[in-house]
């Protein structure tokens, strides 16, 4: 069927990889042109989800790392069942969270699913970043802004607890803890067959003396699960906070500010399921008990509790849903480039600050060296994207002062044969990626794109042009700051 007139469509993947479940969903993204572009600027107007993959266990080894080839079979298991081809993808996203990222495999099973099940973008998410993405795919962020309200909302997966304090429809602050519902897991005779590090903690704090093969009785527990889910009600209502919420903690903890204006609380993740009564059945860890708690204590305590469309598959949909922008398409691609480095993942953002009533070469070179220093990051150690606020007109004499300014800053990257990645909020990408390439006769890679807004300490994934060689499909991965 031939796409209506300024209007692509294209097909993505989601597939998280969690500590306790892993799952995927297809989803068609419509895009469409921006009328206020003067180029051919796409938007994502809509994103229709056409199959949620069956929930299934994570696959661990004896070691206790991600079983790849398991994984893997499952994975395309569910690519069969939705009737999808590898070759039929043209973006998604692998997010590996919670403990599951901790694993000693998991970078390797990023690089191996990006090769076997298609074109990906996104391959991980921080504490801070799932926190981001869980708010945005269960609802809560929507309901915040519908509703002008502030809801502080957590994914309850099965090795931590993310958190997100949203207000007006704005994250404004996020943090995470070793909270879950995984974190001991039992065999049908209750003897534990798998305890994480923040379940030792925990134990530790309980007095209780449990090892591996031990039988747990139900009250022993319920009384495990009752001090995890005490630490992290404390963190998410504002209490003082006990020893063990303070151990288990794997950012800061909320500011204060975050508990003004009278919240609402909503939840995700597997445990929200037991929340919310939507399921009730036994898998042999704490994930029922934890939510038992979690909803007795907000019944008692009448703080106002509300529900989200989306529990378990939070964090997969906001990946689908939140993270995907597209460049204009005055973008520039040196010969060889895509081969070189696409897809290219969680590149640091370095913003130097450019105006133009200044430009000169050693101006931008300058300007350049600073924003690294600012960042801590050692010129040409590791890929980077310079980020640039209308930096320069397009004329070609400063073009070309331009680009001698960011040649000069990046030796070492230039030596090391690391590629130069640009990034415009105006529409003047292929200008300075065609003089850059033709005026300092650097032969390294070169992928100048435009019309994307990135601040300074954000993280960027750039996959494979999905609109001939000119658009690409670009992550972008904000740090909230408390």
């Amino acid at each position: 069927m031939q796409q209506p007139k300024g209007v692509k469509i294209i097909s993505s993947v989601g597939i998280d990889i969690g500590t306790s479940t892993s799952h995927l969903i297809f989803s068609e993204l419509v895009l469409k042109k921006d009328p206020t572009s003067r180029t051919e600027k796409y938007h994502v107007a809509e994103r229709n989800i056409q199959y949620r993959g069956k929930i299934f266990f994570t696959p661990l080894t004896d070691k206790n790392e991600i079983n790849l080839d398991e994984l893997t079979h499952y994975l395309l298991k569910e690519y069969e069942k939705a009737g999808k081809d590898i070759t039929e993808i043209d973006t998604g996203a692998v997010i590996i969270t919670g403990e599951s990222a901790k694993k000693e495999n998991a970078e390797h099973i990023i690089e191996i699913l990006a090769q076997e099940t298609g074109k990906f973008v996104a391959a991980s998410a921080g504490p801070n970043f799932e926190s981001i993405i869980s708010a945005h795919g269960s609802g809560a962020v929507k309901y915040s802004k519908n509703h002008s309200c502030k809801v502080i909302h957590t994914d309850v997966g099965g090795g931590t607890s993310n958190i997100a304090v949203i207000n007006n429809g704005e994250i404004t602050t996020t943090a995470c803890i070793n909270v879950g519902g995984r974190l001991f897991v039992f065999n049908e005779k209750d003897e534990i067959i798998k305890i994480e590090p923040a379940g030792e903690i925990t134990l530790e704090y309980c007095k209780l003396n449990l090892n591996l093969g031990d039988t747990v009785t139900q009250q022993k527990k319920n009384k495990i699960a009752y001090e995890l889910a005490s630490a992290l009600i404390e963190v998410i209502t504002g209490q003082k906070v006990s020893l063990l919420s303070k151990k288990l903690m794997i950012t800061a903890q909320l500011p204060l500010e975050s508990f003004t204006g009278n919240p609402l609380w909503s939840f995700s993740g597997g445990v929200a399921e037991f929340i919310y009564s939507k399921d009730d059945k036994n898998y042999n860890d704490l994930g029922e008990q934890v939510g038992f708690r979690i909803k007795s204590n907000f019944k008692e305590s009448k703080r106002r509790l509300v529900e989200v469309p989306e529990k378990i598959r939070a964090t997969v949909i906001g990946a689908s849903e939140y993270t995907l922008q597209v460049s204009g398409s005055t973008t520039f691609m040196s010969p060889d480039t895509r081969e070189e480095i696409l897809p290219i993942k969680n590149l640091p953002i370095v913003t130097p600050i450019i105006q133009r009533q200044f430009l000169a070469k050693e101006y931008v070179t300058d300007q350049i060296t600073a924003a690294l220093r600012r960042l801590d990051i050692i010129e040409g150690k590791e890929p980077i994207a310079l980020a640039f606020h209308d930096p320069v007109r397009t004329v070609y004499e400063k073009l070309t002062i331009f680009s001698q300014g960011v040649v000069n800053a990046l030796p070492n990257t230039i030596a090391n044969d690391r590629p130069l990645i640009l990034v415009f909020d105006t529409d003047i990408g292929n200008s300075v990626g065609n003089v850059l390439f033709r005026e300092t006769r650097i032969r390294n890679g070169i992928l100048s794109i435009d019309e994307i807004d990135l601040k300074e300490g954000d993280f960027i994934d750039i996959g494979e042009p999905i609109i001939g060689d000119r658009v690409f499909p670009v992550v972008v991965k904000s740090l909230i700051y408390g």
